[in-house]
């Protein structure tokens, strides 16, 4: 009787422990950077290049999903990956999606190896509007991911903990911009020179601010820099349709050739 009791007592020990391996999440995965810098902050259009190494990855891992928001770069596949015992789904086509799968074939290695070649996001674009050059910009600056790594089961539920990486968008321009405009003492000016920027006119907003810049002038009225402004925008408008055109498109080459289209 005691022998079948112990007996019993294990064979209960053994279920319990087995479903609590079933049970506990599995630990997170750990990309380690093998080559190259993730700077908190990065210009748009900035070409990044670096390389992790993949590893902590979950027995039951059938899936292993990377994303990113860096652009693909022209003739130069967004991802490389290194190592046996996965496939890239879709091929080779798919080496320049914002999401790559690794399948695995047989049985994931410990390490993979993944390198990435892509370009910051391009948060400004340009465009005509009544013969007028005006600026967009993606308000979104924060958030963007260097890479973030999920290991999924034959279900594809999600295994364990991600990892992630993120990145911010800056653009130098407005940074150089916003710093004059700060040092206008006029606020008046100031908040008209901003609104003007803030509406993507920023041809016309640069000239105020020249203007307001000067020191003979730094102290105009805010009559006259409104009057400023409409002979700004009316002489944009008369003249958009010819030389407005020429500079969007040139701003536009400009910012498709960042983009990578």
């Amino acid at each position: 009787m005691r022998i079948r009791n112990r007996a019993s007592i294990c064979i209960s020990l053994a279920l319990i422990f087995s479903f609590l391996l079933i049970c506990v999440p599995s630990a997170a995965i750990v990309a380690e950077l093998t080559n190259g810098t993730l700077s908190e902050s990065l210009n748009e259009g900035e070409l990044i290049q670096y390389t992790i190494e993949v590893s902590s990855i979950p027995k039951q891992a059938r899936i292993i999903e990377i994303n990113t928001d860096l652009m693909p770069v022209p003739d130069t596949n967004l991802w490389q990956t290194e190592g046996s015992g996965f496939n890239v789904s879709g091929g080779d086509e798919a080496l320049n999606d914002h999401k790559i799968e690794l399948t695995e074939v047989g049985e994931f290695p410990d390490k993979i190896t993944v390198s990435v070649y892509g370009r910051v996001p391009v948060l400004t674009s340009v465009e005509i509007v009544d013969g007028v050059v005006v600026t967009k910009r993606i308000t979104q600056t924060t958030g963007y991911v260097y890479y973030h790594i999920e290991a999924l089961d034959e279900n594809r539920d999600i295994l364990g903990t991600g990892t992630t990486d993120t990145f911010s968008v800056t653009i130098p321009d407005d940074e150089e911009f916003m710093s004059r405009l700060n040092a206008v003492t006029d606020p008046d000016m100031r908040a008209l020179i901003d609104d003007l920027y803030s509406r993507g006119l920023r041809d016309e907003a640069e000239d105020l601010l020249q203007f307001a810049e000067s020191p003979e002038d730094a102290s105009i009225p805010v009559t006259t820099a409104i009057l400023i402004a409409v002979v700004l925008l009316v002489a944009g408008f008369t003249t958009g349709m010819v030389f407005g055109r020429i500079r969007a498109k040139n701003m536009q080459d400009f910012h498709n050739e960042y983009k990578g289209d």
